[in-house]
């Protein structure tokens, strides 16, 4: 679910899955335990085969409300529709951002990290302003799942990117996905690894895995592979920043700019 742009689609899956699997057929199949332990101690009289059969059901029942707990947790934090909790917080420490229309309004500038709930603002600002033509971005990044979120609003309205003075981690994504890839004189794109800043382990999510879905759409956007080889190379703790002659090259950008 953090990963899918079909918000409802994942909810309802998994509120399903959750019914039938963990209410009726984990349910079923707990009596049936229950039921076979009884059998056994009446035909042998023997109980300690039981008492292990209890206790892989406790430990069973422990498990799954740790997985049933991140999996609606991982719902809630779906960028792409309205939390279903509305308590929810950002428990990563970043910093706000904020939107704002250019005078002309054909431009959004985009400043600040990706935290939950930019893109669902930036999509009602495009919707009130069909005539915008593209975005300024300048961010240290955020949430993976955001920068994506934002990246398919920018193509969805075919949208040119600019970046005059940073944008890095997540915010890449975005601009990777403008029509026409601007960047100032000074501007610099920076990229790393991705990285999970979570209290919970969660199993079913394959760092390496999510780098290479974002390298795949980069690779639509047209980028060179040489480049590629090197988008996730930095760790998480540093930060690669090519020269304005090697995103060209590459394809990165288009077009680089006079200051704005």
């Amino acid at each position: 679910p953090p990963f899918t742009e079909q918000s409802t689609a994942s909810a309802i899956a998994t509120i399903l899955f959750f019914i039938v699997f963990q209410l009726i057929v984990y349910a079923w199949q707990i009596i049936g335990v229950i039921r076979a332990g009884e059998r056994f101690v009446s035909e042998r009289g023997s109980y300690m085969m039981v008492l292990l059969a209890q206790l892989g059901i406790a430990v069973s029942l422990f498990i799954s409300v740790l997985y049933i707990f991140g999996a609606f947790q991982s719902l809630f934090t779906d960028p792409n529709g309205p939390p279903l909790n509305p308590k929810l917080q950002d428990t990563i420490d970043l910093d706000d951002f904020t939107l704002e229309l250019s005078a002309d309004k054909r431009r959004i500038h985009l400043q600040g990290d990706f935290k939950i709930g930019i893109t669902q603002q930036l999509d009602l600002l495009l919707e009130q302003n069909p005539e915008v033509e593209g975005v300024v971005l300048s961010s240290n990044g955020g949430r993976v799942t955001e920068g994506r979120g934002v990246a398919r609003l920018i193509r969805k309205h075919g949208l040119n990117t600019y970046v005059f003075k940073e944008c890095k981690s997540a915010c890449t994504t975005s601009f990777i996905a403008g029509v026409v890839r601007n960047l100032g004189a000074q501007g610099k794109l920076g990229f790393h690894q991705f990285y999970l800043d979570s209290k919970f382990r969660a199993a079913y999510i394959d760092r390496k895995a999510e780098q290479k879905t974002d390298l795949e759409f980069y690779r639509q956007q047209n980028i060179a592979p040489e480049f590629l080889n090197k988008v996730f190379t930095t760790d998480h703790a540093d930060i690669w920043f090519p020269t304005s002659e090697e995103l060209l090259s590459a394809g990165v950008i288009h077009k680089v700019l006079p200051d704005y």
